[in-house]
């Protein structure tokens, strides 16, 4: 039982922290796009 618990909570972790590396490398791009037209400019 303890052993299925504990997988479970460690793939519920991984989807999360897949999700949130998602979204920030989503707006830590948008931040380098916009640092390097501000560096250009």
């Amino acid at each position: 039982m303890t052993t299925d618990v504990f997988i479970a909570g460690l793939a519920a972790l991984t989807l999360i922290a897949a999700l949130i590396v998602a979204l920030t490398g989503k707006r830590d791009r948008r931040e380098q796009r916009d640092n390097d037209r501000s560096s250009m400019g």
